[in-house]
């Protein structure tokens, strides 16, 4: 009785304050502005086969829930984290336990790990309902292009004869690739390289091919053909290349 005469004493306009906040379901009250999920940096650079660290830190409200980290958009995927439910298993938390701390590791990066991802705080509840978002991580996986391989025609060639040789190499990330023909050392023009995802489920690297046509002549039959693949992912390293000894295709 005592707590109803104090309510009475207050005035009219806050008691109507007071009953609407009673009212409001209490993540309303307590959210918003109260809780922030924050992700740094932006972007990551990663070589494929190293370790990635995600981060993401919670400020605010303490408020019961979980908190999962997702690779895109879709909340209805399996998160690649969570600290309530299952997971992919691809992530592990670096700092167990903590009520702030919510970054995680992935190890041995694939080329499908690339895209972003998201660390989201829940709130505890059947179902749980999201609170606050991250902006989000955009992992950018770098991975080595394979040994080019370098094919001529399937038949001897006469000299005097156009003859077409392709070089192709795969397994690589990101896209963008440079494909280059050398004869005896010497840039030749080549065509145009054709760039497109690998055949393998869920991979996101690359396969490239290039084509060029050459004269041979009597005098090629000693003669070197060299295919040259740059990628971002050789850097300090020089390029790859595979070499084709012209006279094994001319008669």
């Amino acid at each position: 009785m005592a707590d109803l005469r104090s309510f009475r004493r207050i005035p009219g306009p806050l008691q109507l304050l007071l009953l609407l906040l009673l009212l409001l379901p209490w993540d309303l009250v307590v959210t918003g502005q109260n809780i922030e999920v924050t992700q740094l940096p932006e972007t990551i650079s990663v070589k494929a086969g190293e370790n990635l660290t995600l981060r993401c830190t919670l400020t605010g409200v303490n408020i019961p829930g979980s908190v999962r980290w997702y690779k895109g958009l879709d909340r209805n995927q399996t998160p690649i984290y969570s600290d309530k439910q299952g997971s992919s298993n691809r992530g592990v938390r670096v700092i167990p336990g903590s009520s702030t701390d919510f970054s995680i590791n992935i190890q041995n990066v694939r080329p499908e790990d690339g895209g972003a991802y998201y660390c989201v705080k829940f709130r505890a509840g059947n179902p749980e309902r999201e609170l606050a978002s991250g902006k989000g991580t955009l992992v950018s996986v770098i991975a080595m292009p394979s040994q080019p391989v370098v094919l001529g025609p399937t038949r001897r060639i006469t000299p005097g004869s156009r003859a077409s040789f392709s070089c192709s190499t795969g397994g690589f990330s990101p896209r963008e690739i440079t494909v280059s023909w050398l004869k005896d050392g010497k840039k030749i023009p080549g065509g145009q390289t054709n760039i497109v995802n690998s055949d393998e489920k869920q991979s996101i690297s690359y396969r490239a091919e290039n084509t060029v046509e050459i004269l041979l002549e009597r005098g090629d039959v000693k003669s070197q053909l060299t295919c040259q693949i740059q990628h971002r992912s050789l850097e300090g390293r020089g390029p790859l290349q595979q070499t084709f000894t012209l006279g094994d295709v001319l008669r």
